[in-house]
């Protein structure tokens, strides 16, 4: 919880509108109460999970992450709940059975993904979970309130498969007035930051850099998820120019990352979520004020393209990256610096809370001005 900069947005947004704020998840090491998601495990419960998953018992599952037991804690601590924003499609259950007991609290649900469509390039995922999920999403958000999630291709998806509305949530950092477009130097250095996870196929950014002239060095920030792939990464670009970076905290990442010229992201669409990924990181390149480089993934391209602030290249493959990056003056990356820096307010965190103060006002839970109305 405490490492989604999603999330630690909204944590900062409702504190800043003078809410009372409860937490609860898995993880949370923050000064705000906090409920951890536990279960009571008896002696058969690995025996019955696996049953569950196996024979893919949907209604089964539900109720099985329904015993959380830090829901009774939750309501015990707190007679009267206003607000549940529940992340996730795991939580979604959870957040309406709370608000059985606190009636009339309102429900709103965070869709960071498409959930029904999250792994399908693996089998083992669309074997034992799309089925429940896809559960939870038929079942589940239709009874919620108010319905976010994170770019206009994934609204759509719900709109068609479940018939709901999506308002759009960006997953845009808070604007950094201090910043400015780091000045040209001798070499053109790229960043990359995320998770080291084997579906983004990172290895092809390290491959990138064997096709590159000698003005590209390639920096790398990732956070292991899988620590021999991160392994394994390291040793591919041993003898290149590469450097392998320690992560910074989240909010630190567009301060940090300003130093550096380009944002780079290669991500081949093996998914439903990957083909309309418009992640934090992109969002973070044009906040520290950088080019991007991008392959051409729909929601990403649509704001390079209107902004001119990067270059989209026609295919994911790294050789073709290459060869455009390879084309770029020095002047023209300073240029596109540039176009990040005009933008950087426009793809800020200020619009996503004047989204969700109206939201919150539909509900009847804030007092907004007229002007923020319009907004």
């Amino acid at each position: 919880m405490d490492s989604d900069p999603r999330v630690l947005r909204q944590i900062a947004f409702f504190e800043k509108q003078g809410f009372e704020i409860i937490l609860s998840g898995l993880e949370y090491n923050g000064d705000k109460l906090f409920f951890p998601l536990v279960k009571s495990r008896p002696p058969f419960f690995r025996l019955l999970k696996l049953i569950i998953l196996v024979t893919r018992l949907t209604r089964i599952r539900v109720l099985e992450f329904l015993r959380y037991s830090s829901l009774k804690d939750l309501s015990s601590q707190s007679p009267t709940i206003d607000l549940i924003l529940a992340n996730d499609a795991e939580t979604w259950p959870l957040a309406l059975e709370l608000k059985k007991s606190h009636p009339p609290a309102k429900v709103i649900f965070d869709a960071h993904e498409q959930y029904a469509k999250e792994f399908s390039d693996m089998f083992v995922w669309k074997w034992f979970h799309k089925r429940f999920v896809n559960f939870v999403c038929e079942n589940y958000i239709p009874k919620a309130d108010r319905f976010i999630t994170v770019c206009d291709g994934i609204a759509q998806d719900y709109a068609k498969e479940y018939g709901v509305e999506a308002h759009l949530i960006l997953n845009t950092p808070d604007f950094k007035d201090d910043l400015m477009p780091s000045p040209e130097k001798e070499k053109i250095q790229i960043i990359h930051h995320g998770i080291a996870n084997r579906s983004r196929k990172i290895e092809k950014m390290i491959n990138l850099v064997d096709h590159l002239d000698i003005r590209f060095e390639l920096k790398l920030m990732l956070v292991p998820s899988n620590s021999a792939y991160l392994r394994q990464l390291k040793e591919m670009a041993q003898g290149k120019k590469i450097e392998f970076l320690d992560p910074v905290p989240t909010q630190e990442i567009s301060a940090f990352i300003n130093r550096f010229d380009i944002g780079l992201f290669i991500l081949e669409p093996v998914n439903f979520n990957y083909a309309n990924a418009l992640p934090n990181k992109f969002f973070e390149f044009i906040q520290a004020r950088l080019a991007i480089a991008i392959g051409p993934s729909p929601e990403m391209k649509k704001i390079v393209e209107v902004e001119q602030n990067g270059i989209v290249t026609k295919s994911f493959e790294e050789k073709e990256m290459a060869q455009v990056l390879n084309k770029l003056s020095k002047e023209e990356i300073q240029r596109m610096k540039a176009k990040s820096h005009e933008v950087a307010w426009k793809y800020s965190n200020h619009q996503n809370e004047n989204v969700m103060k109206n939201l919150l006002h539909d509900l009847n839970l804030l007092q907004i001005s007229a002007a923020d109305s319009a907004n």
